[in-house]
């Protein structure tokens, strides 16, 4: 005896269900790998831009502030957190703006998960990113 069996309208379900099974998970780690380089780039710029800051301000007492400054509007030109950036400024003379001197400015970027809520306060972070810039005062700047 032939069976017939009817097979109509199962793709429709077969391609709803591969979406969100392999689609949704690829879309989320692509943005979660954007947003790791987003925030690696965001390190490097600010890193270096706010070495460059710290030698070019005139006022010592405000060389610090302007970096900080420059590194949080980089962050937030690579849409981050400035709140989630860390930075270390390290002179090789007491004074920074001193010819010869050599500014290491380090940054360091916390990346959250997307699309993940906070638990307890602190947000989930996938990774940190990090860079160092160098910036050396020359003797006719």
């Amino acid at each position: 005896m032939i069976s017939h069996h009817n097979d109509t309208g199962s793709a429709t379900v077969e391609f709803i269900g591969l979406t969100v099974l392999l689609l949704i998970p690829a879309m989320y780690v692509l943005i979660t790998i954007s947003q790791l380089q987003a925030a690696g780039y965001a390190a490097v710029a600010a890193s270096d831009q706010a070495a460059k800051t710290v030698g070019h301000t005139s006022a010592e007492a405000d060389a610090e502030s302007r970096a900080v400054s420059v590194v949080h509007l980089t962050a937030q030109d690579y849409e981050l957190d400035p709140d989630m950036t860390t930075t270390t400024i390290d002179c090789s003379n007491p004074v920074c703006s001193t010819p010869g001197t050599r500014i290491s400015v380090h940054v360091s970027i916390d990346v959250p998960l997307p699309l993940v809520p906070t638990f307890f306060g602190t947000p989930t972070r996938i990774a940190t990113m990090s860079a160092t810039g160098h910036h050396v005062i020359g003797e006719f700047e």
